[in-house]
């Protein structure tokens, strides 16, 4: 049997980078926080601190991660506490290739991944916009967490499973879309640009003002990119599109 490709104009996939070097950070220290976010897999070598100083860092590390479930999605969140800093710069590089190898976030619905006897539906209205952002994260078993309305957080394992990413979609862009109004639909525009060597294709959001979509055509792996928006809902000129590339790559280089 032949299957539709799913519908997913709605959602925006990239890998959770900067809550996957939070969270080798918090392994590798042995930090006793956030114990409701499984462990990386696989696990990271352990350097354990005294437990004094774990139990200081683990406050210091809870507000970090904060602060990560209110930055712009795929953005990596360098931490406030000096201690912090120091591990994070000590392990960034390793985040990033370990999340390169580990997370791939290729489209769930494909037939080669659905199980027997499971026929998908579209998820949504496509004429119906909203914004939906979904990052992977490389820890153990099933799992996720609503980071708010248009955001969500979950585990390797589960963006892997078709029934649960569908059980776990639908409602939420369901409840999103009857909050909003039909809109005719209106293609994006587009930009290609060139920054550096680095080439990105640009698309903003049409019903989303200030929303736009970078895809790093010669980035390290295939389908790598981030998103962004402004809380002003301004569009972006075209220098300050590049001002957002050059920092995503000065950041994924450092």
């Amino acid at each position: 049997m032949t299957h539709e490709t799913q519908d997913l104009r709605n959602i925006s996939v990239t890998r959770g980078i900067g809550f996957t070097v939070a969270l080798l950070v918090r392994d590798r220290l042995a930090l006793p926080v956030a114990d409701d976010v499984p462990a990386l897999v696989p696990r990271v070598t352990v350097e354990a601190l005294p437990r004094d100083e774990a139990a200081a860092l683990a406050a210091e590390w809870r507000g970090w991660w904060e602060r990560l479930a209110e930055a712009p999605t795929g953005r990596v969140v360098r931490p406030a506490s000096e201690r912090l800093a120091m591990v994070f710069d000590a392990v960034v590089d390793e985040a990033r290739a370990w999340e390169e190898q580990m997370v791939r976030p290729s489209s769930f619905l494909s037939e080669a991944d659905l199980p027997p006897g499971y026929v998908p539906e579209p998820i949504g209205d496509p004429d119906v916009p909203v914004v939906y952002d979904v990052e992977l994260v490389p820890v153990g078993g099933a799992w996720h967490r609503d980071l708010g309305p248009h955001r969500l957080l979950v585990s390797v394992g589960t963006w892997e499973d078709p029934a649960a990413m569908d059980a776990l979609l639908r409602p939420r862009i369901e409840r999103l879309q009857s909050r909003a109004l039909p809109i005719p639909h209106v293609a994006p525009q587009t930009w290609r640009m060139v920054v550096d060597g680095q080439v990105f294709t640009v698309k903003d959001r049409p019903h989303e003002p200030g929303s736009y979509d970078f895809h790093w055509e010669n980035g390290p792996i295939e389908g790598y990119g981030f998103s962004i928006g402004t809380s002003t809902r301004e569009p972006l000129s075209e220098d300050a599109l590049r001002r957002e590339i050059r920092g995503f790559v000065g950041g994924h280089e450092s």
